[in-house]
């Protein structure tokens, strides 16, 4: 007896994985593949910022800027300054409540040195108004190229917001150790930072996708200036302005100045 193929009924109505299922697989993938990436560009981030930098000498520059808001930062500018590796210092996100005698203890730097040589800028809350008000002082005084003071992890995210905001000016990095234990990679509130300061990073990249050079306006140091938005006439100022008196609030602490720049504790 010969062998009968099924009529289209008898066989049902079961058809091939359905689009929808396909899709849902593909884009299973597609998260899968970009969770993979993002951690695997977190781990870079994080060696990076933790692998032990070579002492070398630095070039000198038009000007020193310290950005505040974390341990040992304005010293090291104030160091910096003393070695003659620039003519000038702006520290960016200075606490107005801060007062010279605190500007003596935070820098490191003589009285005479202060006066002459150190700005302060007390209008940047966060990293970009730390870069706005960097390209508007670097713009006022003709300099291109500068020395940049911030802690480790805070490096890359505050060269890129600067290098926009300038327009391009020559960074020299000069990254402040923020971890002084034996294994900071094995520390969780270390890792947790570092987390955050990754997304901030990507951020910061995804927003200037290729809009860079257009988006960082020329700064010139005038009330109508864009890059300051609402805030008073860009002036530079200088520790005279600063109240006499006060309490003993240290800038380049995350305390004295929460939420600057790094943005997180």
């Amino acid at each position: 007896m010969g062998l009968r193929r099924k009529s289209k009924a008898e066989r049902g109505t079961k058809s091939p994985p359905s689009k929808l299922r396909n899709f849902a697989g593909f884009v299973r993938f597609l998260i899968l593949s970009c969770l993979i990436m993002l951690l695997v560009g977190f781990a870079v981030f994080a060696i990076s910022v933790e692998k032990p930098r070579k002492a070398a000498p630095l070039p000198k520059a038009d000007g020193i800027v310290v950005l505040t808001g974390g341990t040992g930062r304005m010293f090291q500018g104030g160091q910096l300054l003393l070695d003659g590796q620039a003519e000038r210092l702006l520290a960016t996100g200075v606490s107005k409540s801060v007062s010279a005698k605190d500007l003596l203890d935070l820098l490191g730097v003589s009285e005479q040195l202060l006066t002459c040589c150190v700005d302060i800028d007390t209008a940047a809350e966060d990293t970009v108004g730390n870069a706005r008000e960097t390209a508007i002082w670097a713009a006022a005084l003709g300099y291109e190229h500068i020395i940049l003071v911030t802690s480790d992890y805070h490096m890359a995210r505050a060269k890129l917001e600067i290098t926009t905001a300038t327009g391009g000016i020559r960074i020299t990095p000069f990254a402040v150790d923020s971890y002084v234990d034996d294994n900071p990679l094995t520390d969780t509130r270390r890792l947790g930072l570092l987390w955050r300061e990754y997304l901030k990073l990507l951020a910061v990249y995804v927003r200037d996708t290729g809009n860079r050079k257009a988006g960082a306006p020329t700064p010139v140091p005038a009330p109508s200036d864009a890059m300051r938005e609402r805030q008073s006439a860009p002036k530079i100022t200088g520790p005279k302005t600063l109240p006499q008196s006060g309490p003993a609030a240290k800038p380049d602490t995350p305390d004295a100045q929460p939420d600057n720049n790094d943005e997180t504790p």
